[in-house]
């Protein structure tokens, strides 16, 4: 997975926060989460932020608590480079034959993902990596409940990274909600001749349509896969 511009940056500016004196009146989220979710003393990664607190969204006493918390093992996950690998997602060609087919016996046409998922605090950005071969398809499903009489609205887009541009690009796949959910022909990703999209990874993101939008989601994918 392309790695080279995100996690040194975030480790170089973690290192010199690590050897720092944290004054105690500082707010309440000052600092993006480093590599693996490292924050500072006395602070906690949520949502890709360090916070000296559980933010509201995630406290157990919210009217919609149904043991989202279970996302919190997947964050930090806002930028490609953290992305979490999709069940099976993995990259086919580099990894031993026998032991991924051994894993994955079923890539072929296969459907997976995960549940109680959610956005929070606000500004969270959520990714999900998948590699794919030449001739294969995904379809990726975001199901969440829209609501009018809170901010709780969820958009989704695909990224690549670019090898001719040396950058990531987020025009691969972009959500336009006939429903609730994030889904349909602006969710599928072809790697098939003629679509001009390359064997390599490829990246989900969930994210609100604004920073305020906080919901709650589930992720899933139907691969239709090259023959391993």
């Amino acid at each position: 997975m392309k790695n080279a511009k995100y996690i040194p940056f975030v480790a170089v500016v973690m290192v010199s926060l690590l050897s720092c004196a944290y004054n105690p009146a500082l707010p309440e989220d000052p600092f993006l989460c480093g590599e693996g979710g490292k924050c500072p003393d006395g602070y906690t990664c949520y949502g890709g932020t360090c916070l000296d607190k559980v933010p509201d969204c995630m406290s157990m006493n919210h009217p919609d608590y149904l043991g989202w918390p279970n996302d919190s093992d997947l964050e930090p996950n806002d930028h490609p480079d953290l992305s979490v690998v999709l069940p099976c997602g993995d990259d086919a060609v580099f990894t031993n034959p026998v032991e991924y087919v051994s894993r994955c016996p079923s890539r072929l046409n296969y459907q997976n993902g995960f549940m109680n998922l959610l956005t929070c605090p606000s500004g969270d950005r959520d990714f999900y990596a998948i590699y794919l071969l030449p001739e294969e398809v995904v379809a990726f499903r975001v199901l969440y409940q829209y609501s009018t009489d809170a901010p709780r609205d969820i958009d989704a887009r695909v990224w690549r990274w670019d090898y001719a541009m040396s950058d990531w690009r987020n025009d691969v796949a972009i959500g336009a909600s006939t429903n609730d959910n994030e889904e349909g022909p602006g969710m599928v990703v072809s790697t098939a001749t003629g679509s001009n999209n390359p064997q390599g990874w490829y990246y989900l993101e969930v994210y609100g349509k604004t920073p305020l939008d906080l919901n709650f989601y589930t992720v899933s994918f139907t691969l239709n896969a090259s023959q391993i």
